[in-house]
């Protein structure tokens, strides 16, 4: 009907579908505007009132927190007494009768992880420290996955150990806890039982000399005193306008709210480092735990509440770095924030029910510590400023009084700018990029306060610099400020549009210093030589300035802009060490490998490490490398090494190999001899190598790791010709990981040695083992070129070929063995295997996969369950299967070891009932150790179950 009233109107269908479209869409737009009208009287006005209500107190909260602190701080400066009046204080004097015996031994704690630019400042402050040197322990808690790293803190610390100190470089397995465990292993060692005091500094910590004599005599003239803080001094804090936020932030922290906790509550967070600790304080705390991401706060509260007090010195201050990059920093603040909430989770009940602290105590720790700073804080500046006003101005039937917009948050900003009066300027930046930064505190505190929040994955990987919940604010606040600058009456767009703007710039990260990903081909870095107090020397001749334009660029780029402007470089700071990593490309010029370092080697360096993946892996290295006087530390990744007659690396103490083409046989075997005072040594290999007899002769070697993976190649050589022959004995520590050789001849290891084995000697079913003589022959010389070694691990596989060979031959003697570790198949060879350790004191088995078996081995005892086991560790992934096997097992080692103090068992149960049934079963074992001290712990989160007694 209505196409004939058209074509009777002279007008064409298409005319009239437009307008009907128009019709649609102003309907639907009318729907939903009507739908609007009746929610929002009813239920978003009085939510978004509430919400309102909610942030007006909240507002109030902090900032009645902040008055207060503003009120004891302005006491504490005009009529508190000083530290050193209030507490007794009497320096530790020299006495030339009493040498340095009345001087307390101190611990210094260094954790680390893949710290190579500052690793040798802080190992070189705290070896400056101005204490008897008999009286202080350096510890270097090397966590580092980069080998190369690890190897240049290591030679550091020898270097250091060198000129009389007491320095220990200490490595873990893995890094369960990360840094509390570090710490907490640490602590640990034989050598610090001694220790009444430890310092604990981070990698870019720098103590000035005095730091132990200005703070350790309050700890021991005041035996009440766990904990002295020092104050952070930032030498960075100018980089970037990113660091003079930080500063910003942090020196009220310090100036105010660790100055106001020491003074009225003597308590505080401790800040992870720069403080030095009372063992007997951690001790009786429980000692470090990992449970949360602030392990120190963690620490710091748990002493607290045992009656403990900390004391700050604001005066005593460290110098540290900020971190200045826009990504570092997001990482930190998530930490900084997800962990106290955690952490306020799980104790807030155990700091109600403590009864060894003061009733306002416990408010101060709760309220203001916990809640207002570590919550409140976060979520007011979020919900309030960025959420919640900005909603206001879509609802305009919702106020927010003046007082509350605009007032409060003024006299809050005024107040937190007392600790940096030179920043004052900058204030308007800083309330900008403070509320920027409240999405994320935000975001972790809840993560911090929920149990069971995960992390969803992404479904696009955008470029790292991109930050899509700072985008996606940033259009949120843009509509928000439109609408507010078209309808509104209180011109809150001129806040928001600046805001936006904030969080604009911080979601494309253009704020704080960037390292960009290398475009070049080929990438290198080079740490430039330092002196001893770390700054670089500017006298004499630009040496650097005849390397290639190339690598001088590179060098350049990847220096902060001041540094690469105002740097110059003397022929007495040679270039220390220099990273080469050439990529993948056809075009890549192959003369550049061969030029630069045969320019390095010209320069003299002391550190180089080559990476080289490209296409041409015909380039050879130069000659000169291999004759180079200066080297210290080599390390060459896919390489091709040439033949040579004569070679000498007179300095040469740590080389790692991995991976590299050689041209003969004998290479690797001339390349070690012509290192005469080598101390480390890695050779990585794949079976696509020359090197089927790889042989290790040196005298000074006392670290040794050789890896040879089949796997990951295509092609695997069973031509049963490889062969591994060792002679160092000085050597300390062997690994072995190797699938493909099938004779290991080991002679003179040091009878100290800790051994790692994986080997298989080429077999690829374990069950079906050739029990040919010859097989059984090489297992045997393995076992006795072992046999002096004190702490040692085997692998499963290994030995799964150890049990067939005690078939038929005896393993030998191990008389030094204290530590034994492995993953066990078959109970029934144990009690024989162990008899080959008669002096054994710790064993840790890993069950997995356990065989049934019926051998009657139960009424034989070794006699190292006789005479010398004392600690014994069991873990079980899964308790389901084999569960009677580990149950004989457990009752066996129970009621046969005489002398053992503890036994641990790691246990992965089904649920509660399954792990009460456990206990109880432990129970009912008789134990022939009056003294033995049981514990199950819960694999999962490792945490103790069950102890007795």
């Amino acid at each position: 009907r209505e196409r004939e009233r058209a074509k009777m109107d002279g007008v064409t269908p298409k005319f009239v579908l437009p307008e009907t479209f128009d019709g649609v869409k102003m309907e639907i737009t009318g729907q939903l505007g009507m739908i609007w009208e009746l929610v929002k009287a009813p239920v978003i006005v009085p939510l978004l009132q509430l919400a309102v209500y909610i942030c007006l107190l909240m507002s109030l909260m902090l900032l009645c927190e902040r008055v207060y602190m503003g009120i004891v701080i302005v006491l504490v400066k005009l009529f508190w007494k000083k530290p050193h009046k209030r507490y007794k204080f009497e320096p530790i004097q020299d006495d030339e009768e009493l040498g340095s015996s009345n001087f307390p031994v101190v611990l210094v704690q260094i954790p680390m992880f893949n710290e190579r630019e500052v690793y040798k400042l802080s190992i070189g402050a705290a070896s400056g420290l101005s204490w008897p040197s008999d009286r202080l322990v350096i510890q270097v808690l090397d966590d580092s996955t980069d080998p190369t790293v690890k190897q240049m803190v290591e030679m550091e610390c020898q270097r250091w150990a060198s000129k009389g100190i007491n320095i220990r470089y200490q490595i873990r397995e893995n890094r369960v806890g990360y840094k509390a465990g570090a710490l907490k292993e640490g602590l640990k060692r034989s050598y610090v039982k001694h220790c009444e005091y430890v310092v604990i500094f981070d990698a870019d910590f720098q103590p000035e000399p005095d730091f132990l004599r200005r703070s350790i005599p309050f700890l021991v003239h005041n035996p009440n005193i766990a904990l002295v803080q020092a104050r952070w001094r930032f030498v960075n804090s100018d980089e970037c306008l990113l660091t003079r936020m930080q500063e910003m932030s942090l020196d009220y922290h310090f100036t105010v709210e660790q100055e106001v906790g020491s003074s009225t509550h003597a308590f505080f967070g401790f800040n992870g480092t720069a403080g030095i600790w009372r063992i007997a304080a951690i001790n009786e705390a429980g000692g470090w735990k990992d449970r949360t991401t602030v392990e120190d706060m963690d620490l710091a509260v748990r002493a607290s509440l045992r009656g403990w007090k900390f004391l700050y010195l604001g005066d005593l201050q460290v110098k540290s770095e900020l971190p200045s990059t826009f990504r570092a920093f997001r990482f930190q603040q998530h930490r900084w924030s997800c962990g106290p909430a955690n952490l306020f989770r799980k104790m807030v009940m155990e700091i109600i029910r403590n009864k060894k602290v003061r009733f306002w105590k416990k408010v101060y720790v709760i309220y203001s510590f916990f809640f207002v700073r570590k919550v409140i804080a976060h979520w007011v500046t979020f919900c309030f400023y960025c959420v919640v006003l900005p909603l206001t101005i879509l609802v305009p039937e919702v106020k927010v009084p003046i007082w509350g917009s605009v007032y409060i948050p003024s006299i809050i900003t005024v107040l937190n700018s007392v600790g940096t009066p030179r920043s004052i300027h900058l204030l308007f930046y800083w309330i900008l990029f403070e509320n920027v930064m409240s999405l994320h505190r935000t975001k972790a505190t809840l993560i911090g306060n929920t149990k069971g929040l995960k992390k969803f994955p992404r479904i696009f990987k955008l470029p790292d610099r991109l930050n899509t919940l700072e985008l996606g604010f940033a259009a949120f606040l843009f509509v928000c400020g439109c609408y507010d600058y078209a309808h509104g009456k209180n011109n809150y767009f001129i806040y928001l549009f600046l805001q936006t703007m904030s969080f604009f710039i911080s979601g494309l990260g253009w704020i704080g210093t960037y390292v960009p990903s290398v475009t070049m081909q080929t990438t290198c870095r080079a740490n430039l030589a330092m002196n001893e107090q770390g700054t670089i020397q500017r006298s004499g001749e630009d040496w650097i300035s005849f390397l290639p334009d190339p690598l001088l660029c590179q060098i350049l780029s990847d220096l902060p802009t001041k540094n690469a402007v105002t740097t110059n470089f003397s022929q007495e700071s040679c270039l220390h060490s220099l990273n080469l990593a050439f990529k993948r490309q056809d075009d890549e010029d192959p003369s550049l490998l061969a030029s630069w370092i045969e320019t390095a080697v010209l320069r003299k360096i002391q550190h180089l490490e080559v990476d080289c993946r490209m296409s041409f892996m015909s380039e050879t290295t130069p000659l000169s490398l291999y004759l180079c006087e200066t080297l210290v530390s080599l390390r060459l990744y896919l390489v091709a090494l040439p033949s040579f007659e004569s070679l000498s690396l007179p300095n040469l103490k740590v080389m790692h190999m991995e991976e590299n083409l050689y041209a003969d046989d004998e290479i690797l075997e001339k390349l070690v001899s012509s290192c005469p005072v080598l101390e480390s040594l890695t050779v990585v290999r794949n079976v696509d190598e020359t090197v089927k007899v790889l042989r290790v002769r040196s005298k000074t070697l006392n670290s040794l790791k050789l890896v040879l993976d089949s796997s990951k190649s295509w092609y695997n050589d069973d031509s049963n010709d490889w062969e591994v022959l060792i002679d160092a004995p000085r050597l300390n520590y062997l690994s072995l990981e190797d699938d493909q050789s099938v004779s290991f001849v080991i002679s003179n290891v040091a009878s100290s040695a800790k051994v790692e084995i994986d080997v298989s000697f080429n077999v690829n079913d374990i069950w079906d083992m050739d029990e040919s003589m010859e097989r059984f022959s090489a297992v045997g010389k393995m076992l006795n070129g072992l046999s002096s070694a004190r702490d040692m691990t085997i692998s499963g596989t290994t030995l799964k070929i150890i049990s067939h060979y005690m078939s038929f031959e005896p393993v030998p003697c191990f008389p030094n063995m204290i530590r034994l570790q492995t993953k066990l198949y078959m109970t029934d060879m144990l009690p024989n295997f162990l008899e080959s350790f008669p002096n054994l004191q710790s064993l840790v088995l890993k069950l997995k996969g356990v065989r049934y078996s019926d051998t009657m081995w139960f009424s034989f005892v070794p006699k190292c369950l006789q005479t010398s086991l004392e600690y014994v560790e069991m873990t079980r992934p899964n308790c389901g299967a084999g569960i009677e096997m580990i149950r004989k097992l457990v009752k066996y080692l129970l009621e046969n070891s005489v002398v053992l103090k503890k036994f641990t068992l790691r246990l992965e149960c089904e649920g509660k009932e399954q792990e009460s049934n456990v206990v109880k079963e432990l129970m009912r074992f008789r134990r022939c150790s009056s003294s033995c001290v049981i514990n199950v712990v819960r694999l999962e989160d490792d945490v103790c179950i069950f102890q007795h007694p």
